[in-house]
């Protein structure tokens, strides 16, 4: 169960996949698992990997029945009692998108509701096929299928019906555990969600989203950050189409996003929402790949007491191994788990740096409080003011009430952090151009921030250019920074944005240029810079904690994240943010800070010319008395 999987030693496979289909090969893991008896003696056990026989099918003849006004379908004939788990319907015209309830007897005069609502479809257009329905496994040779016609038409025609025999060694339903996540900022178009697993190193087969939404045809991908070198980067995990059809009190889906196995705790989800709303989420659970089971033999029945979680044990060895080729196939009896019990102490984390070395806060030019913050594993999201404003991040440190450094990781995040920019007035360019001109935030943003631009039109072209704005004050004349064509293909539906990447450093102003040919001017409804995100991953000692930047010749720090990378993926970190930063006129840009210098410098020639001049005249008027 989870607590196991979270707590023991990773398991680990080998993966082969052929298409769409993969199959796990179990490797090893739970070498840290330990069962004991009432008195405390250690008990064998054998852990026996997941099944991978293939199953075996079953044909039946097919037999008609009398339909109702809302029911029809047909008695399937096995020839011979068989224990089955599953049944398989073909022949049927597509699309199709039936419910309906499936029996199953011995006799054909008592039956048993293997499966009260199920549903079976075809739906080529949507890329959407099921034509199996599972159950607990019986013996029966009979199975009687009952079509719902209350809300559809009804089906015309079967071509076949099989039957799964069971097969204790052929692989079962994925396990499913339920996960908390929440929604971030995201760009226009995109969702964004962070997701939280119970713990790193999961063998997490896909992500299933489970949404109201009665049609769904949506990208969506799965990534999590990954530490390379001194820095986390997004790696992305696994992509797919997520597709939903909801007809006749039906539905037809496919929720699922296949992943390779997660290493950390934190995982991010995207979806692409076109020019839809957010998708309405009810829950997202986690299919893991096939799980290993624990085969025991126990004399009197009863309690054993599973230990987990040091990972210096070794793989266990005993006699029981002389029987692993008959517990292969054997049905022993089911034993289950019982609720965790926390260990008796904490796992020590004194080896984990939560304080550096000490430094100077005089050096940094910028302050700016974390505030109170809480024990534990934490990510402070950075906001635009100090990628403008800090060396590359190499100049930005974390430090306690004691001017100690707090030691951290640099994560580079998938969603971009989002700045909106004032709306301005279109004027009259050359010909039958049209300008707009922005006035950004800072004249030292970062490397990869795009520019987008949004219109409420849908069918248009437009050449956009995107210049620095000339500056005769630096004796700068304007400079084309980006071309792009703008297109909008679609009556139906809203144009896409505008985006344009260019190197927006040395800027303060920019000049948007849309050629309108003949046509009336373009419509801009919204503007917004996209800049690349990042976030501190620390550990916080608690308390108040302070975050210094802007200092030019501090190098980047050397924290020891041979220590800190395990610890700072084994579990989900905790978002913070800053407080808001001073506005832009408390801290001159480059520029103004030179004009002041000169200022102040020719302020001082000044003083001290006249105070030399009167030292001379003081001194002329002595020598003659």
């Amino acid at each position: 169960d989870a607590p196991v999987l979270t707590g023991a030693a990773p398991l680990r496979y080998t993966i082969t996949a052929d298409g769409n289909h993969r199959t796990y090969q179990l490797t090893g893991g739970l070498e840290d698992l330990r069962f004991h008896d009432a008195s405390g003696a250690e008990h064998p056990y054998l852990l026996v990997a997941p099944a991978t026989h293939q199953p075996e099918w079953a044909d039946a003849t097919l037999h008609p029945i009398m339909a109702t006004r809302t029911t029809s379908g047909f008695e399937a004939d096995l020839g011979s009692p068989l224990d089955v788990d599953r049944i398989r319907v073909s022949g049927i015209a597509a699309p199709f998108l039936k419910r309906l309830r499936v029996e199953g007897s011995g006799d054909r005069a008592r039956w048993i509701v293997l499966s009260a609502d199920s549903t079976l479809f075809d739906l080529p257009d949507q890329q959407l096929r099921n034509l199996e329905v599972t159950f607990e496994h019986g013996t029966f040779r009979y199975v009687r299928v009952m079509w719902d016609d209350r809300a559809s038409a009804r089906v015309t025609h079967v071509g076949s019906l099989a039957a799964r025999r069971y097969d204790p060694a052929v692989p079962t339903n994925p396990a499913r555990v339920p996960l908390t996540f929440r929604a971030t900022t995201s760009e226009a178009g995109k969702s964004r969600y962070r997701i939280a697993l119970p713990s790193a190193h999961l063998p997490v087969a896909a992500i299933e989203l489970q949404v109201t939404n009665a049609n769904v045809f949506r990208d969506a991908s799965v990534s999590e950050g990954r530490l390379t070198g001194s820095t986390v980067e997004p790696v992305q995990l696994g992509t797919a189409k997520l597709r939903r059809a909801e007809r006749d009190n039906a539905v037809a889906e496919q929720m699922t996003v296949p992943t390779i196995f997660p290493e950390g705790a934190d995982l991010d989800l995207t979806v692409d929402d076109g020019n839809n709303a957010p998708l309405e989420i009810r829950s997202i659970v986690v299919l893991l790949a096939p799980l290993p089971w624990i085969y025991f033999e126990s004399s009197d029945g009863k309690q054993i007491t599973a230990t987990y979680g040091d990972r210096s044990l070794k793989a266990p060895s005993y006699d029981l191994e002389a029987r692993r080729a008959s517990v292969q196939s054997a049905q022993p009896a089911r034993a289950t788990w019982s609720p965790a019990r926390p260990a008796s102490s904490p796992p020590a984390v004194e080896s984990i740096p939560v304080a550096g070395g000490p430094v100077d806060r005089k050096s940094f030019r910028h302050t700016r409080s974390i505030g109170p913050t809480q024990e534990g594993l934490t990510s402070l999201l950075l906001d635009a003011d100090v990628l403008s404003r800090s060396s590359a991040l190499r100049d930005v440190r974390i430090v306690n009430t004691h001017n100690q450094q707090v030691p951290y990781l640099v994560e580079h995040r998938d969603a971009p952090l989002m700045l909106p920019l004032r709306m301005p007035q279109r004027t009259r360019g050359e010909g039958t151009k049209s300008i707009y001109r922005f006035t950004l935030p800072y004249d030292s943003l970062p490397e990869g921030t795009r520019l987008v631009i949004g219109t409420s039109a849908r069918v248009f072209e437009r050449s956009a250019t995107l210049s620095r704005a000339a500056d005769e004050r630096r004796g700068r004349e304007r400079e084309v920074i980006a071309l792009e064509t703008w297109k909008g293909t679609n009556p139906e539906s809203s144009a896409p944005d505008l985006t344009l990447a260019a190197p927006f450093a040395g800027s303060r102003e920019v000049d948007l240029e849309l050629d309108e040919g003949d046509n009336a001017p373009l419509p801009i409804v919204s503007a917004q810079l996209l800049l690349p995100s990042y976030a501190l991953r620390f550990i916080s000692p608690g308390g108040s904690l302070t975050l210094l930047y802007g200092n030019a010749s501090a190098a980047a720090p050397r924290y020891d994240l041979a220590i800190l990378a395990p610890r700072l993926f084994g579990e989900s970190a905790r978002d913070i943010s800053l407080t808001r930063a001073a506005p832009m006129v408390a801290t001159p840009e480059a520029g103004t800070e030179r004009t002041i210098f000169w200022i102040v410098i020719a302020i001082a020639v000044v003083a001290l010319l006249i105070t030399l001049v009167r030292l001379l005249s003081s001194g002329v008027t002595t020598t003659e008395s």
